[in-house]
């Protein structure tokens, strides 16, 4: 039995997926000290490689049609490996959400309010969250378009606006950087932005209407990739070789907008912007984490997890980094690594493996 009773539209998981792509914009900045100005090449190599797999999960959601992430582990792998499996993917989204939390607090520690004690923006954002999550998925799909476009605004408008300080020799030279480098940068930009939407494993299982569930999921990802890579050619074109040394590039390349005495100083309502993006993410995987745990637990509703694992998620978002450094180095190493096999193995391999053993049935495929 689903624990979520709430369905959506095709069309609102295409919203869902962009919005949710659209969130990871600030987290460019993990890769910009490793790839410099070839950040948009990364970026569009990090989306042919994790297309592979993103198409997988949208073929396991179309074939297991009503059923979550938790649910087909257990029917692919057994009950018993099955809920180890689950229990791997609950780990990820805790850590995963617990970041995100941290990348908030950060943002308004370093740039907005750095007055603001760090542990009450982690407190009041992960509240925030709790009340979105706790009105269901539908409510969250019901708005997405509209998180979607205030991406979409944010990034054109201050991309026109700084048209005019914009350097398109600095993209140059190309190819210049060691492989390795590259190699990492398409690693990072694989599982962060990309390979995150395993998530929606968890959420494809409201579909109140299916068959287009392939089309939708790629249409979203290209528009919210299409984001982060005019986010990175920006900064790139604004500032140059100069975006390494800036804790945040993209707060720096916007805080150059300045049109006489009408539009200065625009970064505080970007940040305000982009909180609204992250949030977006956040309540997601917050969803993700919520409805996994009680799907794992047998409970009919997550609704009474809701509140405990927010209070979680902020003891972990306020402890589990020393500093925003001790954040990046980590997230581009060991971040990264303990999350491929979610991304790229499990999915591939539950597909074969439901394959071989015709699953779901053709009595399961008819009934939901």
């Amino acid at each position: 039995m689903n624990v979520e009773k709430g369905k959506i539209s095709d069309r609102q998981l295409l919203f869902l997926i962009a919005g949710f792509v659209q969130g990871s914009a600030l987290l460019i900045d993990f890769t910009i000290g490793i790839t410099e100005h070839q950040t948009w090449m990364v970026i569009l190599a990090g989306l042919a490689v994790t297309s592979p797999f993103i198409l997988t999960c949208a073929v396991l959601a179309k074939r297991f049609r009503g059923m979550n992430l938790v649910q087909i582990n257990d029917m692919v792998y057994g009950r018993f490996l099955g809920k180890v499996i689950s229990v791997y993917y609950i780990f990820f989204f805790l850590m995963t959400l617990s970041f995100n939390i941290r990348d908030i607090g950060e943002l308004y520690a370093a740039f907005l309010t750095p007055d603001t004690p760090f542990i009450f923006l982690l407190a009041v954002f992960a509240a925030t969250c709790a009340y979105a999550v706790a009105k269901g998925v539908e409510a969250l799909a019901r708005v997405s378009h509209l998180f979607v476009i205030t991406g979409i605004f944010v990034v054109s408008s201050t991309f026109i606006l700084l048209i005019d300080q914009m350097e398109f020799s600095n993209f140059l030279p190309m190819f210049d950087l060691p492989f390795i480098r590259i190699f990492q940068g398409i690693h990072i930009m694989s599982a962060i932005p990309f390979g995150e939407t395993v998530i929606f494993l968890m959420i494809t299982g409201c579909l109140d209407k299916t068959g287009h569930e392939v089309r939708n999921t790629f249409a979203g990802l290209l528009i919210g990739a299409a984001s982060l890579l005019a986010v990175a050619v920006r900064n790139t074109a604004v500032l140059g070789k100069t975006q390494t040394i800036w804790t945040s590039a993209t707060f720096q390349s916007i805080r150059l907008i300045d049109i006489g005495t009408v539009l200065t100083r625009m970064d505080f309502l970007i940040g305000v912007a982009q909180t609204v993006l992250i949030f977006f993410k956040c309540c997601l995987f917050f969803y993700a984490l919520a409805t996994a745990f009680a799907q794992l637990l047998g409970l009919k509703s997550y609704l009474p997890l809701v509140l405990p694992l927010a209070g979680i998620e902020v003891i972990i978002a306020a402890t589990v980094f020393q500093s925003p450094i001790d954040h990046a180095s980590i997230t581009q190493s060991a971040g990264i690594i303990y999350s491929v096999p979610l991304m790229f193995v499990i999915p591939p391999l539950t597909l074969l493996i439901a394959g071989i053993r015709g699953l779901p049935g053709r009595d399961r495929g008819e009934e939901t």
